[in-house]
């Protein structure tokens, strides 16, 4: 676990094709021989890094369905009726980078994207991962075009929008320098609720 959460944190930092393993070494406290041990190559060091973060994704909104676990079940009307569009607000507010955590993710996301392009198996992560993620968030807008918060619209196609605008806007947050002019997490999270006002919620 450590060797991941170190290749994650290095590759955050300075991009994949510019942590060897020995920088992985270093900073886990031990030989290369050791990291080779568990990691025969740097792809199968990638791979795993991306898993560890989408197993941390997966795990945020799986806590965030348990939570709303009630509401989900349509205990009350005006329960139900409340919970996709809730939902679908804090789904959005997981996926904007504030905090360290999530802009260190999102940094190995954008190496995914260009590994992906050049290897099946990462290429493999990429596709496997998507095609849950835009099923959760179809799923979400399904319930509310059913409960009446959402307009009759293609829940398939509203998550591609909704997905693709999320990883444009996140791009354009990490590319920002900190302190300098640029897209803000607040710019973008401010961007998201009010495409999904624009297109989704039942006026």
């Amino acid at each position: 676990m450590q060797i991941i959460r170190e290749t994650v944190r290095l590759i955050a930092e300075h991009g994949f094709h510019a942590v060897r393993v020995q920088d992985i070494a270093k900073a886990c406290e031990t030989s290369t021989a050791a990291i080779h041990y568990h990691f025969p190559g740097r792809d199968d060091l990638l791979e795993a890094a991306v898993r560890w973060c989408m197993d941390e994704d997966t795990a945020r909104r799986a806590a965030l369905s348990q939570a709303l676990g009630p509401a989900r079940a349509g205990e009350t009307a005006s329960a139900g009726t409340a919970d996709a569009a809730d939902e679908l607000r804090q789904l959005i507010e997981l996926q904007t980078p504030r905090t360290s955590r999530r802009r260190e993710q999102w940094c190995v996301w954008l190496d995914l994207w260009a590994e992906a392009a050049r290897s099946t198996a990462v290429g493999r992560l990429h596709t496997e991962y998507y095609r849950q993620w835009r099923a959760t968030v179809a799923d979400v807008v399904r319930r509310g075009v059913a409960q009446g918060v959402f307009r009759p619209v293609d829940p398939d196609a509203a998550a591609l929008h909704l997905t693709a605008l999320i990883d444009g806007l996140a791009t354009q947050v990490l590319a920002a320098a900190p302190d300098g002019p640029g897209t803000r997490p607040d710019d973008m999270h401010a961007a998201l609720l009010a495409h999904v006002d624009a297109t989704l919620t039942a006026h």
